[in-house]
C-alpha cells in the first residue's frame, strides 16, 4: 500500500510515462518511422492495428531471423518497462 503522498506521486508519474519504455529508437522494420514495439498499423492492413507489429510483421513474411531479432528487443522494452514501472529504473530520455 501506498503509505505518503510523495509515493502516490511517483507511482502516478510512473504510470505516466511507461509508454515511453515501449519505444524502439531504431523503429519498426521497413517503417523505421513507427517507434512503438506494442502496436502499429500492419504494412497490409491500411489502419488496422497490430500487436507487437515487428514480431507479428517478420513471422506473416516468413523472415524468422528477423522475427527473433523483434522478439528479443520486444522481450527488452518490456522488461524496462516492468522495471520503470516497479519504481527500479530511473526516467531516461531516448529510452
Amino acid at each position: 500500500p501506498l503509505t505518503s503522498l510523495s509515493e502516490l506521486s511517483s507511482l502516478n508519474d510512473r504510470l505516466s510515462f511507461t509508454e515511453r519504455r515501449f519505444l524502439s529508437p531504431a523503429g519498426l522494420p521497413h517503417r523505421k518511422y513507427f517507434k512503438s514495439i506494442k502496436q502499429a498499423p500492419g504494412l497490409y492492413l491500411g489502419y488496422g492495428a497490430e500487436s507487437f507489429p515487428g514480431v507479428t510483421q517478420a513471422i506473416s513474411d516468413g523472415e524468422w531471423e528477423v522475427a527473433q531479432e523483434q522478439a528479443n528487443v520486444a522481450a527488452k522494452r518490456v522488461m524496462a518497462a516492468a522495471a520503470y514501472l516497479s519504481g527500479k529504473e530511473e526516467e531516461q530520455e531516448g529510452g
